[in-house]
């Protein structure tokens, strides 16, 4: 037989991976719905069309396009704001502002790196019609609060606005037609190092004293206030840059008084790679091991759903990725952790008794006991050895004697202690002893 292989750049996930993406998922919906956050669901495919609409050069080299059987240009959804736009774009009377989450898969075409994987779960919250700068806030503190919930500490949210960055571009006295090829560039500065962001904006056309400007003023990071008027003195004079400070200053006053300034910091050289960002822009990094880099971003994109064919809309939001965090909660061995075992092993003793254990199994599971019945016709030895890998807390033991005077064997796996139940009384007493 020949080996069966998986698509490049996807995974299968199994066992411990598949617990912690699990909870990961389950702390998502606990905490988006905390925070006033309704789900939608949407297609994993889209018309060509609806997905072009985002613009930018790299959409269609990263998209998994193909025609259908119909003839119809469709692609899988690369992220999880696509259909959100489509849907508002269509929907133009929903209440604003929408609040709305959103957990599923995205395919990339990219190429597949330790962290970086082709298909990839997000999982995302979105405010549409607010143009305040609490709405990008609050979606920052949304994750937070998972963060906090799923990983503790070691991670922080960088944050920009891309009005800071025109400011800059237009302090610097470079053509705005060369404005988004310096984000682009400036983008990879932790990459490349400040010498390569030089080279890329000398190949761009951009001089050597508006370069040193640039790579100077993209140097200021740090947390607070403090830190935002450092911006202000470099953009004093552009009237769009300040635009941008002041946005920034009122989100770092929300997150002063919401106790996380902390885990905040505002970053001049963030310029994140997508063109259609419009305010500010944000990054979460996480700090401790392994590497994994980034594990969300997002930011404000008023002109996105207009893009669809929808009315002028502003709105933002922040995505989490799932798969990232799983190889972190991986690495901490936190897979084990989330196996807590069954209630309950069923041991049926010979062929004959596989059908009362089935009927016990789904007694004990209506009365939200989570348990099992082996299917496998194994001595009772092996039975045993087989509840203990399964962290079974209690064995019933179903043989042909007791049955007949309608008892089952219950042994506590921890004590050893066994004691002789009715089956009528079985749901109770395991409910009791647990």
């Amino acid at each position: 037989m020949s080996e069966l292989r998986r698509v490049r750049g996807m995974r299968d996930l199994m066992g411990p991976e598949m617990r912690i993406r699990e909870y990961l998922i389950a702390v998502a919906v606990e905490v988006f719905k905390d925070f006033g956050y309704e789900p939608v669901d949407s297609p994993v495919m889209e018309l060509w069309e609806t997905i072009s609409a985002k613009g930018g050069d790299e959409i269609e080299a990263e998209t998994f396009k193909f025609k259908d059987k119909g003839d119809r240009e469709v692609g899988l959804i690369f992220d999880l704001t696509i259909p959100l736009a489509r849907i508002s774009a269509s929907n133009p009377h929903l209440p604003k502002p929408f609040k709305r989450y959103a957990i599923g898969k995205a395919w990339r075409y990219d190429r597949p790196q330790p962290g970086r994987y082709r298909e990839f779960s997000q999982a995302d919250v979105d405010i549409v019609g607010a143009n305040s700068a609490a709405a990008d806030a609050e979606v920052i503190l949304v994750a937070l609060q998972y963060l906090k919930r799923v990983l503790g500490d070691s991670y922080i949210v960088r944050i920009n606005n891309r009005k800071v960055l025109k400011g800059m571009i237009e302090k610097a006295e470079v053509s705005d037609d060369l404005a988004f090829d310096c984000f682009r560039a400036i983008d990879k500065l932790d990459k490349i190092g400040r010498d390569g962001v030089k080279e890329e904006l000398r190949i761009r056309g951009i001089g050597s004293e508006e370069s040193d400007y640039l790579l100077d003023a993209i140097q200021i990071r740090g947390c607070g206030l403090e830190t935002l008027n450092r911006f202000a003195t470099v953009l004093d004079g552009s009237e769009i840059g300040m635009q941008g400070v002041e946005e920034l200053r009122l989100m770092a006053e929300i997150f002063s008084e919401s106790g996380v300034g902390g885990f905040t910091e505002f970053d001049m050289s963030l310029a994140r790679g997508l063109d259609y960002y419009t305010g500010p822009v944000f990054e979460v990094i996480f700090l401790g091991e392994p590497k994994v880099g980034s594990i969300g971003g997002g930011g404000r994109y008023d002109n996105l759903i207009e893009q669809f064919g929808g009315q002028p809309t502003p709105a933002t939001g922040i995505s989490m990725g799932i798969d990232r965090l799983i190889d972190v909660l991986m690495a901490r061995g936190f897979g084990e952790k989330l196996d807590s075992g069954i209630d309950v092993y069923i041991a049926p003793i010979k062929k004959e008794m596989v059908k009362f254990g089935m009927k016990i199994l789904a007694d004990l599971a209506s009365e939200g006991i989570s348990c099992e019945c082996d299917l496998m016709d194994r001595p009772l030895k092996k039975l045993l050895d087989q509840a203990d890998s399964k962290k079974a807390r209690f064995v019933v033991i179903v043989g042909q004697r007791d049955i007949e005077k309608g008892v089952v064997s219950l042994r506590n796996m921890s004590t050893k202690d066994t004691l002789q139940v009715k089956i009528e009384n079985l749901s109770k007493v395991v409910k009791d002893l647990l």
